[in-house]
């Protein structure tokens, strides 16, 4: 009968003890899903700032479009 007692104990610590793993392992898990949201945060800020640096419109398109064909002629 006591043996029975002690299995059942062995078996509620080690169940402990997987609750208590489990959840060290969900901890750190969020923390790695805060930080990849931080450095996202960063990129899309970083993205942002150099789209406005980008913006082209269809004149200066063409124009440089025009300017790549005279080279291209002129160069052979």
């Amino acid at each position: 009968m006591h043996r029975d007692l002690k299995v059942g104990y062995e078996i509620m610590a080690f169940e402990g003890y997987m609750v208590v793993l489990f959840g060290t392992v969900m901890v750190v898990q969020q923390f790695i899903m805060y930080l990849m949201y931080v450095r996202i945060r960063q990129l899309l800020t970083e993205i942002n700032s150099i789209e406005g640096k980008m913006k082209i419109t269809d004149n200066e398109l063409d124009c440089l479009i025009q300017k790549v064909e005279e080279f291209k002629r002129s160069s052979l």
